[in-house]
């Protein structure tokens, strides 16, 4: 077994034969990845294209992202991708200490030592980096196996179906009291052994959207936020007006800091119209639409709060919900469910071909947990972080 750190190609030509070194290579890398998370799933809705995952590492200005791989022959049996989040505009000696690790190992080639020597190389070129703190986040184990997805896609029936996804059933529902992992299943068993210590749960839940209209319609019409407080909705797919620019790039600065991140280490991260103008560039290079819900007060013209939602064009059956953020100062008022209320309906309406949305959601965060089982959401997965000094 040989591990090398790969040269990203700037394009994936797959139009010549043979291709070119650095495109069947990548072309491994993303099919791998695919692999192990559809056996993980038994659904193609977290498939995404060797073009995307390309683009998600080499077009954001902000992570930038390295892949470590595992050889055998000609065939790459494993990876590890090592992310460093940076700040455009921070001095060059002040970034981010933390890095983030995803090892992920062929089913095949498992306890043979391929995800140790991966993690080891990964940590290493992580601290020649200058990170001290790094991090993994890792699907543990279905709760739901039934409300998820479109059934088994890349394989059945193979030795590769072996216990590879872990099911359990929790004692308590995520809203009633603490949500714990699988300790026994294979990514718990691998970062223990590392030494990488539990630093927060997150509940996976998925809303089927052809039942939604009338949970989201009863919600929206439920909440007295808007009229008794002043506050206006407004919404957009794409891009964000320019005359609103400014504030989401704030909240989208505040949402790095004060979302619930458990024992997770988290920077600052300082957001302005450029950078927010970048990432959506960045969006639209991965074939990513982001679907976006706002409150603008009133009284000042700003926005204070929102809820986005991402889709992507060749995965047209499932959605994800991504930030939801009220500003400190609006807090308390029912902005929350009303804002994640109303994007749903606007994702009804603009993506009718849709019949999933999966949101991401800390164990802690009870009032957002509460608010997605009025919508409907199923907590169907946990997905905890990992955490080692180095």
């Amino acid at each position: 077994m040989n591990i090398a750190w790969l040269q990203l190609p700037d394009a994936l030509d797959q139009a010549r034969l043979p291709m070119p070194p650095a495109t069947a290579d990548f072309l491994q890398v993303a099919q791998l990845a695919n692999l192990v998370t559809s056996l993980f799933w038994g659904t193609n809705d977290f498939y995404v294209s060797p073009e995307n995952q390309l683009a998600g590492a080499t077009a954001r200005q902000d992570m930038r992202t390295h892949h470590a791989v595992a050889r055998v022959a000609d065939r790459i049996i494993g990876y590890a991708a090592l992310s460093l989040p940076f700040e455009p505009t921070a001095d060059p000696t002040a970034q981010p200490r933390t890095a983030e690790v995803r090892v992920v190992v062929h089913p095949d080639f498992r306890r043979q030592g391929v995800g140790s020597a991966l993690l080891q190389e990964a940590e290493a070129e992580a601290a020649r980096r200058g990170r001290s703190v790094l991090q993994s986040w890792t699907d543990n184990a279905l709760l739901d196996p039934a409300a998820v997805g479109s059934g088994p896609v890349f394989v059945t029936g193979t030795s590769l179906q072996t216990g590879l996804t872990p099911v359990v059933r929790p004692e308590n529902k995520p809203d009633d009291g603490p949500v714990t992992v699988r300790r026994q299943a294979p990514d718990a068993r691998f970062a223990a052994a590392h030494g990488y210590g539990l630093a927060q749960v997150e509940v996976v839940s998925v809303l089927e959207l052809r039942g939604a209209a009338g949970a989201a319609l009863r919600a929206e019409s439920g909440s007295s936020a808007a009229q008794d407080h002043g506050y206006e909705v407004v919404g957009w797919q794409g891009s964000c007006p320019e005359e609103d620019a400014a504030d989401l790039a704030e909240l989208l600065g505040r949402m790095a800091t004060e979302a619930p991140a458990g024992e997770v280490e988290r920077a600052s991260e300082a957001w302005d119209v450029d950078r927010l103008r970048a990432e959506e560039r960045a969006r639209e290079g991965m074939g990513l639409t982001v679907i976006t819900t706002a409150v603008r007060d009133r009284a000042t013209g700003r926005l204070a709060g929102h809820s986005d939602i991402e889709t992507f064009a060749d995965l047209p059956q499932a959605a994800y919900q991504g930030n939801t953020l009220v500003h400190p100062e609006h807090r308390g008022l029912g902005l929350a469910l009303l804002l994640k209320a109303a994007n749903v309906s606007r994702l009804l309406r603009h993506r009718p071909e849709a019949d999933r949305l999966y949101t991401w959601n800390a164990a802690e965060n009870r009032a957002i947990l509460r608010a997605n089982g009025e919508l409907g959401f199923v907590p169907v997965a946990t997905h905890p972080a990992w955490q080692k000094p180095l």
